[in-house]
């Protein structure tokens, strides 16, 4: 894989993520993310209002692999290995998460940031 093509499938994949993350915030936090107990008008709020934040930094992130995308392919590989190393930081966040009987984060989301952090560090190191 070239580290433009993965930098753009990253980059794509953040900014749709990130969108319906934050079209979907509050139904996020209310519909089983977390344990019923904690869930009331504050703390919806307040759920809601970190995933928009969330969200925001995704899109971002997406915007800074995809409008780095056209780099040549050793400063690529960098921009990729950092990738990959962000991505460990949060999986190591939900994986503490995980742990956490009150918190229940979604699998198909882990799923793909593990996905993306496999591919972001397999073509910083491997692709030529």
């Amino acid at each position: 894989m070239s580290p433009q093509l993965v930098l753009t499938v990253i980059g794509a994949i953040n900014i749709l993520m990130g969108i319906a993350i934050y079209i979907g915030a509050e139904n996020i936090v209310t519909g089983g993310a977390f344990n019923d107990a904690l869930i009331n008008s504050q703390s919806t709020k307040v759920g809601t209002y970190m995933h928009e934040a969330l969200a925001a930094f995704m899109i971002s992130f997406g915007f800074i692999a995809l409008l780095n995308r056209d780099m040549e392919n050793a400063p690529a590989k960098k921009l990729l290995f950092a990738i990959g190393v962000a991505y460990v930081i949060n999986l190591t966040s939900v994986v503490l998460h995980v742990l956490n009987p009150e918190v229940h984060p979604p699998v198909p989301a882990v799923l793909i940031t593990l996905i993306l952090a496999a591919a972001a560090f397999y073509t910083s190191t491997v692709s030529d």
